[in-house]
């Protein structure tokens, strides 16, 4: 059985609830995830640290996508959790008529990769990372859409398949565990032979970045319980407003400043060379004569080093903590010889390897299997 074809502006009306942006005012924004994967909740800004005047206030029901990245399936509906954030106008939302597509179906279509291929044919500009989709091109995107009734049984099926690729993915997740408890067994048996001021052993290192108007920046974030660092779609610099941002350098140990508390801690590699963050993650060089960085950053993620961490991050609103400079460079830590951190940094390094490997072998084989259960789903074979 194959299914109609009918363009998304058949059942999707362009909506817009304007919010007039002021220096002072506070302001919930978004982003999109790539690749169907739902809406980024981003931190509260205020109106100064952005150029746009007026965002768009979203409502749980609509379908939003990026203008920037739809190409690469920045598309998503709006839950619940959302109703009231702000998007800038390079998000447009769209109202569903009930009557014609149902929310689920069309949460699920969001991710089917065959539909960011056709949303590539409707792109404007020169090179993929400055391909542009308009509103008029997206609502001109034809896609599957079988009868109501229809859509709500492959939805429930999808619903159903998801949950257990999501239950597979939790119980990769265990072999986490498993490392988490030898970086822990490591470091509590290590012989510390010193003790020294973290002051002595790593410096706050700030690189301020000058932002141009017209220039592109690649931001990172740091994901929390020691899973390391992600890469934020490019911005322009118009879009950065006047937020501040710094160099990030392959070597540094990066600490966000609000969820250090929680393990988000890293080490920056050579994919992080060129990129950049916000005044919320700070960086520090470490004295290679004292310590060994890979070591501070798992040390940073075991018990003791938490409880530091937890420590010179007092109260906050919600999760966020602020980790206080001055009381941290003056915690005093042990340390083991520098050959023994080496040693010790270079188990866990291995461990992490060889979880990580086979981590991505799993989760391709996952994300094939999601990709062919869209496919069915969406070509009438479900």
């Amino acid at each position: 059985m194959t299914y109609p074809e009918r363009p998304f502006g058949e059942v999707l009306t362009r909506t817009y609830d304007p919010v007039i942006v002021e220096a002072g005012g506070k302001y919930d924004t978004i982003g999109i995830y790539s690749y169907g994967r739902g809406i980024i909740e981003r931190p509260t800004i205020d109106g100064s640290e952005t150029k746009y005047r007026v965002f768009n206030r979203l409502h749980a029901g609509q379908f939003i996508f990026s203008k920037l990245f739809g190409w690469e399936g920045a598309l998503a509906v709006v839950r619940e959790r959302h109703e009231g954030r702000c998007a800038s106008p390079e998000f447009p939302t769209f109202e569903l008529d009930a009557a014609q597509v149902d929310f689920r179906y069309l949460s699920h279509l969001a991710a089917w990769p065959t539909l960011h291929q056709r949303l590539r044919g409707g792109t404007t500009g020169m090179g993929s990372r400055r391909q542009r989709i308009s509103p008029q091109k997206f609502l001109a995107t034809e896609v599957p859409l079988p009868d109501l009734a229809e859509q709500r049984r492959v939805a429930a099926r999808l619903d159903v398949g998801m949950v257990k690729l999501a239950r597979a993915e939790e119980l990769r997740q265990s072999t986490t565990h498993v490392r988490n408890a030898l970086r822990e067994s490591l470091i509590s048996k290590a012989s510390m032979v010193t003790k020294r001021a973290l002051e002595t052993v790593m410096t706050l290192t700030r690189r301020s970045v000058e932002v141009s108007a017209s220039a592109s920046y690649r931001e990172i974030g740091l994901r929390s319980f020691g899973r390391g660092v992600f890469h934020k779609p490019p911005v322009s610099g118009a879009e950065l407003g006047t937020k501040k941002i710094f160099r990030i350098e392959p070597g540094d140990l990066l600490f966000s400043s609000v969820f250090a508390w929680e393990g988000a801690v890293a080490r920056a590699s050579a994919a992080e060379m060129n990129r950049v963050g916000s005044h919320r993650f700070m960086t520090y060089v470490v004295d290679p004569s004292i310590a060994d960085a890979d070591y501070l950053r798992f040390y940073f993620l075991s018990a003791p080093g938490l409880e530091i961490l937890r420590r010179c991050s007092p109260g906050g609103a919600g999760r966020n903590r602020t980790l206080g400079i001055k009381p941290f460079g003056a915690e005093i830590i042990p340390l083991p010889s520098l050959s023994e951190q080496q040693r010790i940094a270079r188990m866990l390094l291995s461990a992490e390897v060889i979880s990580r490997d086979y981590g991505l072998a799993f989760d391709t084989q996952i994300q094939a299997a999601r990709t062919a259960m869209l496919n069915a789903a969406f070509t009438g074979e479900f």
